[in-house]
């Protein structure tokens, strides 16, 4: 078995225990705390299984030679509003959280082992901020000055690559970059290849890969007051659907503040976001884009199949019932406040939301609850589906390199991402975990939210319409609004289809001149 796969086992069975003691408990429960190291013991090298090199530790080892020494300056432009650290990482910093340190290390072990010095230049680029981030690139690719590698929000690449801006990984010459390697997963390499052409890639470089993975939180306390089966027995039996989500969450409502209407002291089944609809169409193993043997790339047959007409009609049905609270574009609804505060089954949220720095500005957090909550992917379209699928959130790292540089700048920058990722495989990942569920994780775990956990990154799934989406009219929240609106969904998709074929052309010749 894949030691990443262990890796991502034992994380899981930290939200098993997390979910059993207080946020504050950072014992191992007879009364020894635990820690977790991040520097990598790469001396002491040996063969897994497979016959891959590993550490001392069981991690695989990246294929980079020994002895490089580019004695090179390698600018890195990246994206400075994420909300959670990935990038540059200053000694004055450290304030002993696991994951700044991992950070801290990663890139001071890939400057020594490359002999190269990393100049990180931020800019600003989250969601409102994706237009400026790429007027700032071509307003530094006009006025000659060049960065070697960019870092930015997923969406943000895509507006980028439109633009000529961002290089052919396939195409580098001498490239260290290793796709077979358990960093780079294999269906980002699947669904971001674009006619032969490689222009961003993700991993274990960017932490909130994991942290943005959606999947269902439920209060396993409220779960059992109320009589109802344990969610993972249906995983486990594949019988884990929309409709047996929906079923579990009917008649649950109650008016327990007095507040007339919906309100946050009221008992739900079901809580989430409009914009988090999204994975219940990924979830149902539709996609927005896909590679055609003639057009290159092409809305999916999905989009306006009368599949995705009945999704958006179910959802919308059971969304406006008593049992659903919604947050949609028009209310100021805290869709999460209410589970946190114990009063909701089952809410739809990204992993992140056992993360210690999750709602910590408004107290509205994990971290202190008394009761035990679990996790389960977001469920199937219905029986007849084979497996459960993971959507990932937009606010994730995709890195690149930037287009137009000489083959020797090429060769460098491929060596850096090899080995900034390769470093957070064994580094940042365990320390992100352990500092997430506040316990130290163990490989080999047999627990259930640990198989959880492992459906959840197993079922990663990407998808171009969503990389391209401020290129395609943000296509891929348009299923989701249709449902949170309770709109007819082929209405809706008629309207918008001709004008999204065309977009999506644009987008393909627009890449298509850049590679001339």
């Amino acid at each position: 078995m894949k030691k990443w796969l262990r890796i991502l086992s034992a994380f899981a069975a930290l939200l098993m225990v997390f979910s059993v003691i207080s946020c504050g408990n950072t014992s191992n429960g007879d009364g020894t705390d635990t820690t977790v190291s991040t520097e990598t013991d790469i001396t002491d090298e040996s063969g897994d299984e497979t016959g891959k090199r590993t550490d001392a530790e069981g991690y695989e080892l990246d294929d980079l030679p020994s002895g490089l020494n580019f004695n090179k300056n390698v600018r890195v432009l990246y994206w400075s509003d994420v909300e959670r650290p990935e990038f540059e990482v200053l000694e004055e910093e450290l304030d002993g959280n696991i994951v700044t340190q991992a950070i801290y290390d990663r890139n001071n072990y890939t400057e020594d082992f490359l002999g190269v010095t990393l100049e990180w230049n931020g800019q600003e680029g989250n969601s409102k901020q994706r237009a400026s981030f790429t007027q700032f690139v071509t307003n530094a690719v006009n006025g000659g000055d060049e960065f070697d590698i960019i870092a930015t929000y997923s969406r943000t690449s895509g507006m980028l690559a439109t633009r000529g801006y961002l290089a052919d990984l396939n195409a580098i010459d001498n490239s260290y970059i290793n796709l077979e390697k358990p960093w780079w997963p294999s269906i980002m390499q699947d669904t971001f290849n674009i006619d032969g052409s490689l222009y961003f890639i993700s991993g274990d470089i960017s932490t909130n890969v994991l942290h943005f993975m959606y999947a269902i939180y439920y209060n396993v306390d409220l779960l059992n007051e109320l009589g109802l089966e344990d969610p993972v027995k249906h995983v486990d039996e594949k019988t884990w659907t929309i409709g047996q989500l929906i079923d579990m969450t009917k008649d649950v409502y109650l008016d327990l503040d007095g507040v007339p209407g919906k309100s946050e002291g009221d008992q739900y089944g079901f809580s989430t976001i409009y914009y988090g609809l999204d994975a219940f169409y990924t979830g149902s193993g539709m996609t927005l884009v896909d590679p055609d043997p003639v057009d290159v790339l092409v809305i999916s047959d999905d989009f306006a199949s009368q599949k995705a007409v009945d999704l958006a009609d179910k959802l919308g049905n059971w969304l406006d019932t008593p049992d659903c609270y919604v947050s949609r574009k028009s209310a100021a609804v805290n869709y999460y406040y209410p589970f946190v505060d114990g009063t909701v089954v089952f809410c739809q949220n990204r992993v992140y939301m056992a993360d210690s720095a999750y709602g910590t500005k408004n107290g509205h957090n994990l971290n202190g609850v008394s009761w035990k909550y679990g996790i389960v992917p977001t469920p199937k379209y219905d029986l007849d589906q084979t497996d459960y699928i993971t959507v990932v959130g937009n606010p994730f790292t995709l890195w690149s390199i930037m287009s137009n540089m000489n083959d020797e700048k090429n060769t460098v920058a491929s060596a850096v991402i090899e080995c900034l990722a390769s470093q957070a495989f064994r580094e940042t990942t365990p320390a992100l975990f352990e500092n997430n569920m506040k316990y130290r994780y163990t490989n080999g775990s047999d627990n259930k939210f640990a198989r959880m956990f492992d459906i959840l990154h197993n079922s990663l799934h990407f998808d171009l319409g969503r990389i391209f989406s401020d290129d395609l009219e943000t296509m891929s929240e348009m299923p989701s609004n249709a449902a949170a609106d309770h709109a007819s969904w082929a209405t809706v998709c008629k309207s918008h289809s001709k004008r999204l074929n065309a977009k999506l052309a644009k987008v393909v010749t627009s890449i298509q001149d850049a590679k001339k």
